[in-house]
């Protein structure tokens, strides 16, 4: 009797264990999307599976999840785990990448030490599994966070919703009113900047302290930038913002045309990431959500955040592509990995030529083929965007390996109402068409 029983727990707990075994098309399909940094297909497909934290690939995938779908804390527990646990389970390149997610954490949690300890140990431990460019690119990280060592947290205060007015410049960007030392000047408000910046001028202007070495900064072309770090408070209407980190950077670096279009600043990351909630309501106001809601993520989590870069989920031809999402930007750009998966339309519906691309430390001149129109679709919205410019080589290298395209105003201007939610991690176009 005793040993019928004892086969019968073993059959039971062997019953269970094939059970939350991943069929071999499962863990296929996982592996690809994980490679490919395609979140959105990973989220969906991970939801169709019975998460086993006794499973280090699963728990792997939970931590890039964790981590771009903003939930450091859990991210970081996955993360440990893992690096505990499972200390040879994995290459090199993943372990590397284990540490790099636990940096970005880190960061968004302000623990900048942390941060920095976890990037040596990728330059000291690591650097043989990793790019040149990307050991390059992590040294200069670790120059900005030492910077930061010392620097007080920054901290937001919000009473109450707030509705600030908005405007658009020269170059169709929206400007918000930025106060500083009981000035008012118009900043850029774009998504698609890791940092916010000011000009050498008015950061000598208004005496903005700055702290720790200079760094080199990289832009949407490619260009290099040396800049320098600095503190300040501003106010955004009735919001505070205390010890916001600003690039300050050249004039000349945020002026175009000879000067015919000047930058005087920018409000990026993570003064964006602070407000946790916003919505920009008929082109020329800014709500605040003192509280934000949230959402059903099943519904509309189409945001993700990889870095401090937020990608939005766009769906062409019933693919899922990850864009970044950059308000900075005029125009909706196509990166190489669309040339390469679109290849064949691309070339025999286009015409190729040379054009001008702007951004941060000047202007860059590139080939490129030009789409006459392409349908995107963004959540639950949908619309034509004309004139798409397609790269066959990017401009920034390695950084947009994974990403399809630069998703701009072009689109967003299409609708009266776009809501961005860093709680649900959502990003919603409403109210029809303009």
């Amino acid at each position: 009797m005793k040993k019928g029983l004892i086969y019968l727990i073993l059959f039971i707990a062997t019953s269970n264990c094939f059970a939350n075994r991943l069929t071999s098309d499962e863990s296929a399909l996982l592996k690809k999307a994980y490679a490919e940094q395609n979140y959105f297909v990973l989220d969906n497909l991970m939801r169709k599976v019975r998460f086993d934290d006794k499973n280090p690939d699963l728990v792997l995938y939970k931590a890039m999840l964790d981590n771009v779908f903003n939930r450091p804390e859990e991210s970081n527990k996955c993360i440990n785990s893992l690096l505990i646990n499972y200390p040879k389970h994995f290459n090199d390149s993943t372990y590397a990448e284990l540490y790099s997610m636990r940096v970005v954490n880190c960061f968004r949690l302000q623990d900048y030490k942390k941060a920095y300890d976890d990037n040596l140990t990728i330059i000291n431990k690591y650097k043989h599994a990793c790019d040149s460019s990307d050991i390059e690119s992590y040294k200069n990280t670790n120059l900005l966070i030492h910077s930061l060592f010392e620097a007080p947290k920054m901290e937001i205060s919000k009473r109450t919703d707030s509705r600030i007015p908005l405007k658009r410049d020269k170059a169709h960007l929206f400007n918000i009113p930025v106060t500083i030392d009981h000035d008012t000047i118009d900043f850029v408000f774009d998504t698609g900047a890791n940092f916010s910046t000011i000009t050498q001028s008015l950061a000598k202007k208004y005496g903005i302290k700055t702290v720790g070495e200079k760094v080199n900064i990289g832009s949407a072309t490619g260009m290099i930038v040396e800049s320098e770090i600095g503190l300040a408070t501003i106010k955004l209407n009735n919001i505070d913002v205390k010890n916001v980190v600003f690039l300050v950077m050249p004039d000349s670096a945020l002026s175009f045309g000879n000067g015919a279009y000047v930058i005087k600043g920018i409000i990026g990351f993570p003064v964006i990431y602070a407000l946790q909630e916003f919505t920009i309501k008929d082109d020329n106001c800014l709500i605040v959500n003192g509280k934000p809601e949230r959402t059903q993520k099943s519904e509309t989590n189409n945001f993700a955040m990889e870095g401090l870069m937020p990608i939005i989920r766009v769906v062409y031809k019933n693919d899922i592509l990850p864009f970044h999402f950059d308000t900075g930007a005029a125009k909706t750009d196509l990166f190489s990995f669309f040339f390469k998966k679109y290849k064949t339309d691309i070339i025999g519906n286009s015409t190729k030529q040379k054009q001008k691309f702007g951004s941060a430390g000047g202007v860059v001149e590139s080939e490129c083929y030009t789409l006459n129109s392409v349908n995107l679709s963004a959540g639950s919205s949908n619309c034509t965007v004309d004139s798409l410019r397609v790269t066959e080589k990017d401009l920034m290298g390695n950084e947009v390996k994974y990403v399809y395209g630069n998703f701009g105003q072009d689109y967003i201007k299409q609708f009266s109402e776009m809501k961005m939610n860093f709680t649900s991690m959502s990003i919603i176009f409403s109210n029809g068409k303009k």
